[in-house]
């Protein structure tokens, strides 16, 4: 075996402790990754931990109270004069309830990728009228003002093929968060078009606004901008992650403009048409007669 000189074996000396030394980087490098997805998972599980939590009061304290009233009307002690408030609050609590549960059974569906397209051709404007008129009484609440998009004289739908069932829950949630967040006596401007094969449709609020810092959490699954007792507003922090998700499975995309604290915040959805040779009048207005699924939407 031939002996190395000084230089070789300086050379090969230094060859090691080069690959010594990468070898450690690396194994720092991997640590760090490691520990930094530990802490992601941590703050994922207190996050979902939170949201069990928080989930379980919005569902408790809405069905406590439907069934305290309703056993008031039941006892039939209650002075006739009472009998449309109490029915009232059953109904606002019946609704909260209901909302509540058909997001997280949205949300349950898409985690387990059950969900499909069901297409239509979808009134729009009918369909964001529903979606109002179903916040009506919480609307009323706050002396809000409504403006809708405007009926053409010859024209007073806006036909588009689509989901219709996820576009009901896209506005609702919308609608829903324009109402929760914003101030008695604001107003809600909405306005849909279709343009170039394209749905797009905006809602603005008049309340707070965003902090601009935080915008970019707002469609995180769990995540509300206020957090524990003594939070000023409803919801669990699944609604708008909702929306997103929905809009993203339907193609299209959501922008949200809050550039100054103070002045509302503005939703912007855009989804594509449908291309299918659905016929003109195969048509249904409240959107639940389906022609299409998702299957039969690819081959198009």
């Amino acid at each position: 075996m031939a002996r190395l000189s000084d230089e070789e074996l300086i050379a090969e000396l230094k060859k090691r402790f080069d690959a010594t030394k990468q070898a450690l980087y690396d194994v720092k490098m991997v640590t760090s990754k490691l520990e930094e997805v530990n802490k992601k998972l941590q703050a994922s599980e207190q996050i979902k931990s939170n949201f069990i939590s928080h989930m379980k009061n919005e569902i408790n304290n809405p069905l406590t109270s439907i069934l305290g009233l309703s056993e008031q009307l039941r006892s039939g002690l209650i002075p006739p004069e009472m009998t449309q408030s109490i029915a009232t609050s059953i109904h606002s609590e019946a609704f909260s309830l209901d909302f509540q549960l058909r997001n997280i059974f949205a949300a349950a569906e898409m985690e387990s990728g059950e969900t499909q397209l069901q297409i239509s051709l979808t009134d729009v404007l009918t369909l964001i009228r529903d979606s109002i008129d179903s916040f009506n009484h919480l609307i009323a609440d706050k002396n809000l003002t409504v403006t809708l998009p405007e009926k053409k004289e010859d024209d007073d739908q806006l036909l588009f093929k689509t989901d219709t069932e996820k576009l009901s829950l896209i506005f609702s949630n919308l609608i829903s968060n324009a109402v929760e967040f914003n101030h008695e006596n604001g107003a809600i401007e909405i306005n849909a078009t279709i343009l170039n094969g394209r749905l797009n449709v905006t809602i603005r609020d008049t309340g707070p606004g965003i902090d601009p810092e935080k915008i970019h959490t707002i469609f995180d699954r769990f995540v509300q901008l206020e957090s524990g007792v003594r939070k000023s507003h409803k919801g669990h922090g699944l609604g708008l992650s909702i929306v997103q998700a929905l809009v993203e499975m339907m193609e299209g995309n959501i922008t949200v403009d809050s550039v100054a604290k103070g002045k509302g915040t503005i939703f912007s959805v855009s989804i594509p048409e449908v291309q299918t040779n659905m016929e003109a009048d195969a048509f249904s207005v409240d959107g639940n007669e389906f022609f299409f699924d998702d299957e039969e939407v690819k081959a198009f």
